[in-house]
Protein backbone atom coordinates (compact mmCIF):
# COMPACT_ATOMS: atom_id res chain seq x y z
CA UNK A 1 0.00 0.00 0.00
CA UNK A 2 1.07 3.62 -0.96
CA UNK A 3 2.17 5.72 1.90
CA UNK A 4 -0.68 7.56 2.52
CA UNK A 5 -2.91 8.15 5.61
CA UNK A 6 -6.70 7.54 5.42
CA UNK A 7 -8.95 8.52 8.02
CA UNK A 8 -11.58 5.24 9.75
CA UNK A 9 -14.64 5.65 12.13
CA UNK A 10 -14.66 4.30 15.56
CA UNK A 11 -16.21 0.99 14.37
CA UNK A 12 -13.37 0.82 11.48
CA UNK A 13 -11.05 1.13 14.02
CA UNK A 14 -13.11 -1.90 16.20
CA UNK A 15 -13.47 -3.92 13.31
CA UNK A 16 -9.35 -3.63 12.38
CA UNK A 17 -8.93 -4.73 16.21
CA UNK A 18 -11.30 -7.69 16.30
CA UNK A 19 -9.41 -8.88 12.72
CA UNK A 20 -6.20 -8.59 14.45
CA UNK A 21 -7.22 -10.82 17.53
CA UNK A 22 -8.83 -13.38 15.79
CA UNK A 23 -6.02 -13.52 13.05
CA UNK A 24 -8.74 -13.30 10.41
CA UNK A 25 -12.25 -12.96 9.80
CA UNK A 26 -15.09 -14.83 11.49
CA UNK A 27 -18.46 -15.92 10.46
CA UNK A 28 -19.43 -17.00 13.37
CA UNK A 29 -21.74 -15.19 15.87
CA UNK A 30 -25.38 -13.07 15.46
CA UNK A 31 -26.86 -12.60 12.35
CA UNK A 32 -27.57 -8.95 12.53
CA UNK A 33 -23.70 -8.44 13.91
CA UNK A 34 -22.47 -10.46 11.25
CA UNK A 35 -23.95 -8.26 8.53
CA UNK A 36 -22.67 -4.62 10.25
CA UNK A 37 -19.17 -6.05 10.61
CA UNK A 38 -19.86 -7.32 6.86
CA UNK A 39 -20.87 -3.86 5.58
CA UNK A 40 -18.14 -2.35 7.44
CA UNK A 41 -15.71 -4.08 6.02
CA UNK A 42 -17.08 -3.42 2.71
CA UNK A 43 -16.62 0.14 3.37
CA UNK A 44 -13.45 -0.42 4.65
CA UNK A 45 -11.82 -1.57 1.96
CA UNK A 46 -13.37 0.27 -0.28
CA UNK A 47 -11.67 3.22 1.49
CA UNK A 48 -8.73 1.36 1.21
CA UNK A 49 -8.57 0.84 -2.31
CA UNK A 50 -9.52 4.85 -2.92
CA UNK A 51 -6.07 5.67 -1.49
CA UNK A 52 -4.19 4.23 -4.48
CA UNK A 53 -6.25 6.26 -6.67
CA UNK A 54 -4.52 9.86 -7.68
CA UNK A 55 -6.16 12.42 -10.41
CA UNK A 56 -4.32 12.31 -14.10
CA UNK A 57 -2.24 14.75 -15.08
CA UNK A 58 -4.58 15.59 -17.53
CA UNK A 59 -7.50 15.81 -15.04
CA UNK A 60 -4.69 17.89 -12.87
CA UNK A 61 -4.63 20.43 -15.58
CA UNK A 62 -8.24 20.40 -16.65
CA UNK A 63 -9.23 21.83 -13.20
CA UNK A 64 -6.40 24.12 -13.37
CA UNK A 65 -7.71 25.31 -16.62
CA UNK A 66 -10.90 25.88 -15.70
CA UNK A 67 -10.06 27.65 -12.69
CA UNK A 68 -8.07 29.94 -15.14
CA UNK A 69 -10.53 30.34 -17.43
CA UNK A 70 -13.38 31.38 -14.70
CA UNK A 71 -10.78 33.91 -13.58
CA UNK A 72 -10.09 35.41 -17.00
CA UNK A 73 -14.21 35.67 -17.17
CA UNK A 74 -14.29 37.21 -13.61
CA UNK A 75 -11.39 39.78 -14.36
CA UNK A 76 -13.36 41.02 -17.67
CA UNK A 77 -16.57 41.53 -16.08
CA UNK A 78 -14.20 43.35 -12.95
CA UNK A 79 -12.75 45.46 -15.17
CA UNK A 80 -14.99 45.83 -18.51
CA UNK A 81 -12.89 44.34 -20.81
CA UNK A 82 -13.95 41.69 -23.46
CA UNK A 83 -12.02 38.08 -22.79
CA UNK A 84 -11.85 35.80 -25.68
CA UNK A 85 -9.47 32.75 -24.84
CA UNK A 86 -9.01 31.80 -28.67
CA UNK A 87 -7.67 35.34 -29.55
CA UNK A 88 -4.06 35.16 -28.85
CA UNK A 89 -3.93 39.08 -28.74
CA UNK A 90 -6.64 39.73 -26.66
CA UNK A 91 -5.76 41.85 -23.57
CA UNK A 92 -7.26 39.11 -21.11
CA UNK A 93 -5.42 35.92 -21.49
CA UNK A 94 -4.97 32.35 -20.09
CA UNK A 95 -1.70 30.98 -20.30
CA UNK A 96 -1.26 27.63 -21.78
CA UNK A 97 -0.43 24.78 -18.83
CA UNK A 98 2.71 24.05 -18.37
CA UNK A 99 4.46 27.81 -19.84
CA UNK A 100 6.83 29.96 -17.74
CA UNK A 101 5.09 32.99 -16.33
CA UNK A 102 1.41 33.92 -14.82
CA UNK A 103 -1.14 32.05 -15.24
CA UNK A 104 -3.30 34.67 -16.29
CA UNK A 105 -1.54 37.14 -19.34
CA UNK A 106 -2.88 41.15 -19.15
CA UNK A 107 -1.82 43.32 -21.74
CA UNK A 108 -1.83 46.90 -21.82
CA UNK A 109 -5.37 48.50 -20.56
CA UNK A 110 -6.22 45.36 -18.79
CA UNK A 111 -2.62 44.99 -16.59
CA UNK A 112 -3.12 49.11 -15.71
CA UNK A 113 -6.75 48.32 -14.61
CA UNK A 114 -6.10 45.16 -12.76
CA UNK A 115 -2.08 45.33 -11.96
CA UNK A 116 -1.64 42.09 -10.71
CA UNK A 117 0.86 38.85 -11.46
CA UNK A 118 -1.86 36.16 -10.61
CA UNK A 119 -0.97 32.73 -10.12
CA UNK A 120 -3.71 30.12 -9.99
CA UNK A 121 -3.94 26.83 -7.81
CA UNK A 122 -7.11 24.65 -7.88
CA UNK A 123 -5.58 21.47 -5.51
CA UNK A 124 -6.79 20.09 -2.56
CA UNK A 125 -3.55 20.87 -0.95
CA UNK A 126 -1.54 23.68 -1.48
CA UNK A 127 2.12 24.43 -0.46
CA UNK A 128 1.51 27.68 0.78
CA UNK A 129 5.48 28.59 0.84
CA UNK A 130 6.24 27.08 -2.50
CA UNK A 131 3.04 28.75 -4.02
CA UNK A 132 3.92 32.32 -3.14
CA UNK A 133 7.81 31.52 -4.12
CA UNK A 134 6.47 30.66 -7.49
CA UNK A 135 4.21 33.73 -7.72
CA UNK A 136 6.64 36.14 -6.50
CA UNK A 137 9.16 34.70 -8.92
CA UNK A 138 6.25 35.74 -11.73
CA UNK A 139 5.42 39.30 -10.16
CA UNK A 140 6.00 41.84 -12.87
CA UNK A 141 7.46 45.00 -12.08
CA UNK A 142 4.73 47.55 -10.95
CA UNK A 143 2.44 45.06 -10.43
CA UNK A 144 1.29 42.85 -7.12
CA UNK A 145 1.47 39.25 -6.62
CA UNK A 146 -1.93 37.67 -6.13
CA UNK A 147 -2.76 33.80 -5.76
CA UNK A 148 -6.04 32.68 -6.48
CA UNK A 149 -6.78 28.62 -4.58
CA UNK A 150 -9.63 26.73 -5.28
CA UNK A 151 -10.38 23.52 -3.64
CA UNK A 152 -13.53 21.59 -2.79
CA UNK A 153 -13.52 22.08 0.61
CA UNK A 154 -14.17 25.73 0.33
CA UNK A 155 -17.07 27.56 -0.96
CA UNK A 156 -15.63 29.90 -3.43
CA UNK A 157 -11.91 30.22 -4.50
CA UNK A 158 -9.96 32.71 -2.12
CA UNK A 159 -7.11 34.97 -2.85
CA UNK A 160 -4.06 35.29 -1.02
CA UNK A 161 -1.72 38.46 -1.16
CA UNK A 162 0.83 40.15 1.06
CA UNK A 163 -0.58 42.40 3.85
CA UNK A 164 0.85 45.71 2.40
CA UNK A 165 -1.01 44.99 -0.86
CA UNK A 166 -4.25 44.78 1.32
CA UNK A 167 -3.60 47.71 3.35
CA UNK A 168 -2.92 49.71 0.12
CA UNK A 169 -6.41 48.09 -1.57
CA UNK A 170 -8.02 48.97 1.72
CA UNK A 171 -6.93 52.57 1.62
CA UNK A 172 -7.79 53.05 -1.93
CA UNK A 173 -11.29 51.82 -1.56
CA UNK A 174 -11.92 53.95 1.55
CA UNK A 175 -10.16 57.55 0.28
CA UNK A 176 -13.09 57.63 -2.10
CA UNK A 177 -16.29 57.78 1.31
Amino acid sequence: MPNRWICLTAEEQLIITAWAKSAGWSSHGNPSEQKKSKKLENALIKKMNAVDKTISVSSRKGKGRNLQYWLCDKISKLINIKWVQADDSCLIHSREMGQHGTDIVLRRKALKKFPFSIECKSTETLSLIKTIQQAEANTAAGTDMLIVHKCKALKSPIVIVFWDTFEKLFKEAHNHD
